[in-house]
């Protein structure tokens, strides 16, 4: 005999039950609403971990002198010992290229300046992260010189103080300040007026550094220059591929036997790269606590309130089944009505759900929903309503006639 689910005596059912249907209902719609723009924002942070940075970053070491020596009050005396530092690592076994740089890319945010052409308003300028290095930094990266050329070592200051240099920008930044193009050659202004304008010479295809979002992660600067100060200087070591462990191990005695007066502190990029990262990892881990939590609380609700409905309505189960409904009927009828519930849950849950991303969207920099997202969201949700159902519903198909009317 062949036991169908009718909706209308279902809803009836239901409309008995007003608030235990309301608080589920309730439930499902707020973690609809919750977990999606939730779920939108763990798939953008992880679009930035996973972003091509442009850059050798399996190839790479980042070194930390900090000096004691009173030589290094010299800035002479620093030059020349950043010169044979660079010589030495270059000469070690399983090493391609190395840089001293001011600042680590990827380690999040570091030295920025605004920037615009020469003799244009300064409200018009644009932001730009920074970074001062000798001329194989852009080998010693892995970055492409797309257009006009490196640096060269007459590029490089010999005096401290301010100087006219000659500047190379990321491809992104490069179309930013000249929107027509032809940015080799162009003086621009970055704090230091028309007596010290910098020039373009070259443009490198690509680099993005984690700087707290926003277009100017890939609007980059580069000056030639061998930073360094009194108090640290910072150098990056490209190994060959698989030679990293290798070098690694030898790094500290190559920049000891150089000059024994410093303390060297060494770190692989994806350590470097852990710390620029630092708050997108910290926003996935918090947004993936507060969804599992929610999808822990609904199931937990729509379990408890589903056992409870098994238990209430007992002697209805017994007098359905005397009648011969099998318990594949009653096992249907949870079911049914847990997908019926669900699914008016759903349809609030997604008007909240887009209600709550367009104000994300406007005030918070979340991102937009996205459909595949909101369809598999609310499938998942609508399996965890009937996995949740599942047990007492089955704990209900198993009760015989003669148990349940002895309950009454």
């Amino acid at each position: 005999m062949k036991h169908s689910i009718h909706i209308g005596p279902l809803l009836r059912s239901m409309m008995r039950n007003k608030t235990r249907v309301l608080l589920l209902t309730v439930e499902i719609a707020v973690t609809v609403a919750v977990a999606l723009n939730c779920s939108a924002m763990i798939l953008q942070q992880l679009e930035v971990l996973r972003r091509d940075t442009g850059i050798a970053e399996n190839e790479l070491i980042g070194v930390e002198v900090r000096p004691w020596a009173a030589d290094y009050q010299d800035f002479q005396y620093r030059q020349r010992i950043a010169r044979e530092d660079l010589a030495a690592i270059r000469a070690m076994p399983g090493v391609r290229n190395a840089t001293i740089i001011n600042t680590f890319p990827l380690q999040g945010g570091g030295s920025s300046s605004l920037a615009g052409p020469l003799g244009s308003p300064r409200e018009e300028w644009i932001r730009t992260p920074v970074y001062s290095a000798d001329p194989q930094v852009f080998d010693t990266l892995g970055l492409e010189i797309v257009e006009g050329r490196g640096f060269r070592e007459t590029d490089i200051p010999t005096e401290p103080g301010p100087y006219i240099a000659n500047v190379v920008v990321t491809r992104d930044f490069a179309d930013a300040l000249f929107p027509e193009g032809n940015a080799i050659g162009q003086s621009i202004d970055t704090g230091g007026g028309e007596e010290y304008p910098d020039v373009i010479v070259g443009i490198v295809g690509h680099m993005f550094t984690p700087y707290g979002g926003g277009p100017m992660e890939t609007r980059i600067t580069f000056f030639p220059r061998l930073p360094s100060s009194t108090q640290r200087s910072q150098y990056l070591v490209r190994a060959e591929p698989g030679a990293v462990d290798q070098v690694y191990a030898s790094l500290t005695q190559t920049f000891v036997n150089v000059e024994p007066r410093r303390a060297v502190a060494l770190r692989t990029m994806d350590e470097i790269k852990a710390g620029g990262y630092i708050q997108n990892n910290l926003m996935v881990d918090i947004y993936t606590v507060v969804v599992l939590l929610l999808l822990f609380v609904t199931a937990l609700g729509i379990f408890g309130i589903t056992a409870y409905s098994v238990t209430q309505r007992t002697k209805q189960i017994g007098t359905r089944r005397a009648l011969g409904a099998p318990k594949q009927a009653i096992l249907h009828y949870f079911l049914a009505e847990s997908t019926l519930v669900s699914l008016i849950g759903l349809g609030l849950g997604l008007i909240g759900a887009y209600g709550l991303n367009v104000l994300l969207v406007n005030h918070a920099g979340a991102p937009k929903l996205d459909p595949v997202l909101v369809l598999v969201g609310s499938l998942s949700l609508w399996m965890l309503g009937l996995l949740a159902t599942w047990a007492p519903a089955q704990r209900a198909s198993r009760l015989s006639p003669a148990l349940a009317t002895r309950t009454v």
